[in-house]
């Protein structure tokens, strides 16, 4: 169960911290500060850094690529939001935005959980 509420957990805190960060320079550095550690994850995993492919448990390789997979998601919703959050007009109120990045986690969190409760 931890491991569980752990693999939702962080890539949903990655996808709000960067997702609700003010647009321009912060966000731009972020993104490209996890971008460069996601690539290093991805590598150590490809690698099998920590050889969980073969002394580890059994499944523990196929859990950090679907841990890995959920932080590239969180990071690419993020940085397409910020994308889309330069496009939104100057008039419109300050709580609109941080409400569109609600709807959208509850959007993804609803979809995953029909896809496992099925």
């Amino acid at each position: 169960m931890a491991l569980t509420l752990l693999a939702f957990a962080l890539p949903a805190a990655l996808f709000l911290v960067l997702a609700l960060l003010p647009h321009g320079r912060p966000a731009l550095l972020a993104a490209l500060a996890v971008a460069a550690a996601l690539i290093i994850l991805w590598g150590a995993h490809y690698l099998d850094v920590l050889g969980l492919g073969t002394h580890g448990q059994g499944n523990a390789r196929i859990i950090a690529f679907f841990m890995l997979l959920g932080l590239t998601l969180a990071w690419f919703m993020a940085t397409s939001l910020q994308i889309l959050r330069q496009r939104f007009p100057p008039h419109w109120p300050g709580w609109s935005w941080p409400a569109v990045v609600v709807v959208t986690l509850l959007v993804i969190g609803y979809g995953l959980w029909r896809m496992l409760n099925v």
